[in-house]
């Protein structure tokens, strides 16, 4: 048997599960489909029609909550009314914005043609950064008691939790250079913990919670699509603002080998990304001056639990715990810089040796 043949036997079931998805929609008859590229939680799929294209999603287990399923596409629509670039979700033939069929939940949107986010194209971080900025300023004084979870994302809490747990799994007190190693994490998080205290109220708001390239789409220069709200949340807004630099901010051809981090942030882009952020929205004092606990804190909880993920102990547990520590130390050593872009951001760029223009001299 060829290789099409097979091909199309594997697809057999997906397509008539499709098909009867789509008898619950005003939205033609079925022609063909294919596996969205994007998105490692839910099955996401491609459809065509005889009316068109539309992306198709059946929710992970995990994420099947009508409550938060209301809530979130209830923040699509009132982003679509203000103008942002969110999908347009189709509702079913009696008007639902998603469809209960057989223990599973599925939902569709109108697909949205566009090219992926590329880390290369200065004129695409700064719409990355506007962009988020003006997601900000749309969800302002939008309120939903669902969203409301899943409660603190980073901290030095969840940090030390994590740790403890990895120091058990991988038996870090058996080795000496692994023992010392987690000593000093330990105190970068008690450390932390400090700093955190000394944080005053911080501005809250309803996060987009997965704001990187994937889920972002352009015609040229411009975003006309931000996707996949599933893990939108209730969080300080300089949360993600700290994510957002993370991932937009930092060297792609990073030094580290062992963490989901290539590198430290980089002082031409963080000039670039602030101001366009803040052009949408005001930034506060304690949210710059918290902006860099949350960059180590997030550096640290993500990557101690993507380690702890990884089972027993690997061979490279010594360098990757030290990659750990050096982003943590990086990001308590460029405090300074890094609360100076920030204020910078708001009137004329000067910190890390950034011109006016937001570029680095």
């Amino acid at each position: 048997m060829g290789n099409e043949s097979r091909n199309r036997l594997d697809l057999a079931p997906v397509e008539r599960e499709l098909k009867s998805v789509l008898r619950h929609y005003a939205l033609g008859e079925f022609k063909a489909a294919r596996r969205a590229e994007q998105g490692f939680v839910n099955d996401n799929w491609i459809v065509e029609t005889t009316r068109g294209r539309y992306f198709l999603k059946r929710r992970n287990p995990r994420l099947r909550r009508p409550d938060l399923i209301h809530a979130q596409h209830h923040l699509v629509g009132l982003l679509r009314r203000a103008g942002f670039p969110a999908p347009t979700i189709v509702p079913t033939l009696t008007g639902e914005t998603f469809l209960a069929l057989k223990g599973e939940l599925y939902e569709v949107q109108e697909y949205i043609d566009g090219e992926p986010y590329d880390h290369g194209r200065p004129a695409h971080q700064d719409e990355a950064a506007r962009t988020l900025g003006q997601y900000h300023a749309r969800v302002e004084g939008f309120v939903s008691e669902a969203l409301r979870r899943p409660g603190e994302l980073y901290g030095p809490a969840i940090s030390g939790r994590i740790l403890t747990d990895l120091s058990e799994a991988w038996q870090l007190d058996q080795d000496s250079r692994l023992k010392e190693v987690s000593r000093e994490l330990r105190a970068e998080v008690t450390e932390l913990a400090v700093d955190f205290a000394a944080h005053d109220a911080l501005p809250c708001l309803v996060i987009h919670g997965d704001y990187y390239a994937d889920n972002l789409l352009f015609d040229g220069d411009r975003i006309v699509g931000v996707v996949d709200y599933d893990k939108a949340s209730w969080q300080p807004r300089v949360v993600e603002l700290a994510e957002a630099l993370i991932y937009f901010a930092s060297a792609r051809a990073g030094h580290l080998r062992h963490l989901v981090y290539p590198g430290f942030l980089q002082g031409g882009p963080v000039c670039r990304f602030l101001p366009s952020y803040a052009a949408a929205v005001t930034l506060v004092e304690k949210e710059i001056d918290s902006l860099p606990d949350y960059i180590r804190a997030i550096w640290l909880s993500v990557s101690l639990r993507r380690l702890l993920e990884k089972g027993p102990r690997p061979a490279g547990a010594l360098e990757a715990l030290q990659e750990v520590l050096e982003l943590a130390q990086w990001a308590k050593g460029n405090v300074h810089q890094m609360v100076e872009a920030g204020h910078a951001a708001r009137s004329v760029p000067q910190a890390w040796g950034c011109d006016p223009n937001g570029r680095q001299r």
